[in-house]
């Protein structure tokens, strides 16, 4: 199997509360550079779509796309309110050239993520959804009104995808319900959704609910299949997950709980198998979650601490804490790993920078890194051209 040099792409994101404000000024959207494997340097070739506020990007390797979810409260065209979009893009591997292949409406507010289907014919995409609520009186039974608060619906989207990849009107939506035991727990927030690398098995990571669902698809009826839903430790907000390479395994962080979960995946279950306590000086708010290519090394960003806690990865998948290493920026929320493992990447929003360290052997960072700046990045992911079959892969 071939591969080229691999591209890094990078989504800057709009800072601020999921509320009514007016959006941070300035550029946004992707931008593209070329990624030196030995040196680990960027060399800026390609950014587009500076108006996006890019929340998550997923790589089609076969049809050279990129999809992005344009992390906002308003569509276009509208004065409040319609949620935000997701977005194909088609990417020049050669110029680092973007150009736009389809969007649709992400059909709920602050998009998070998404994952594409094993075949590459669905989309998956999870809304987080905002923190404004609308008030309602309601009568209860007992004949009493009562004060009700409404949040923006919080919902699991199917979107077929033509032979293209172009994003189609969506076939089906499931609507979460819940909440959480924190006061800002008050619905379903949805963070992620990742599928497993051998079939069409996603996960959902609610962190306002504190639940973890698993979905299938039903391609007959173009519909999502609903497998299972287990509960995650009150108050712990599941953020990201990310499934083993070789072996039936998923790993879940956690944004207001300093824990790591390993499951056991079953063909529609998931069972604990060990739950692990990051070090004292690493807790915090857990961003994002990552694993080595080879499997050996599992890596969690904690902002606050802005640091990243390794764990080594036994035969057997389960977690020893190895080191906790600082990362020297403000606000580290998305990272990413060459695809040769050989360097360690990280999106800080706040110090606006790209971080690249090279990754040693041993799993661990070596130096303080070099800094790219950058308008607001918050996540990464690198585009490699391969032959990897349908659906290509998915990162932040």
């Amino acid at each position: 199997m071939g591969i080229s040099q691999p591209l890094l792409c990078v989504g800057n994101r709009r800072k601020g509360p999921s509320s009514w404000e007016k959006a941070s000024p300035g550029r946004h959207g992707l931008d593209i550079h070329r990624f030196d494997p030995d040196t680990g340097e960027l060399e800026p070739i390609g950014a587009a779509a500076g108006e996006v506020s890019v929340g998550a990007i997923t790589w089609d390797a076969e049809r050279h796309l990129l999809y992005v979810v344009h992390e906002a409260l308003t569509l276009p065209g509208h004065h409040l309110g319609g949620g935000g979009q997701v977005i194909a893009f088609h990417l020049d591997m050669d110029s680092g050239g973007i150009s736009e292949a389809s969007r649709q409406p992400s059909f709920g507010t602050l998009p998070a993520y998404t994952a594409l289907s094993a075949e590459g014919d669905y989309l998956l995409l999870a809304n987080h959804t905002g923190h404004t609520p609308v008030t309602r009186a309601e009568r209860g039974d007992d004949g009493r009104f009562r004060v009700v608060l409404d949040y923006d619906e919080a919902a699991t989207v199917l979107f077929p995808l033509d032979g293209a990849g172009a994003i189609e009107p969506p076939s089906d939506l499931f609507r979460h319900e819940g909440h959480g035991a924190l006061p800002a727990q008050t619905h379903p927030q949805l963070h992620s959704v990742v599928r497993a690398p051998d079939r069409d098995l996603f996960v959902v990571c609610d962190k306002g609910a504190d639940r973890l669902h698993l979905f299938g698809i039903d391609r007959a009826a173009g519909a999502l299949e609903r497998k299972a839903s287990l509960p995650a430790p009150p108050g712990s907000s599941p953020r990201y997950c990310v499934f083993h390479p070789a072996r039936p395994l998923l790993y879940v962080n956690f944004e207001t709980a300093p824990i790591l979960h390993l499951y056991r995946v079953g063909d529609d279950a998931l069972d604990l198998v060990q739950e692990t306590r990051l070090p004292e000086h690493a807790e915090g708010m857990q961003s994002d979650l990552i694993l080595h290519p080879d499997g050996r090394f599992l890596y969690t960003l904690v902002r606050g601490a802005e640091v990243v806690a390794i764990h080594a990865v036994a035969e057997d998948g389960t977690l020893r804490p190895l080191a906790t290493q600082p990362l020297g920026v403000g606000n580290a929320r998305g990272a990413a790993i060459s695809p040769d493992g050989r360097h360690f990447l990280v999106a800080a929003v706040t110090s606006r920078e790209v971080r690249v360290f090279p990754l040693g052997a041993d799993g661990l960072l070596r130096g303080e890194g070099r800094s790219y700046p950058h308008p607001a990045p918050g996540c990464l992911t690198f585009a490699v051209a391969a032959n990897t079959g349908k659906g290509g892969a998915s990162g932040v």
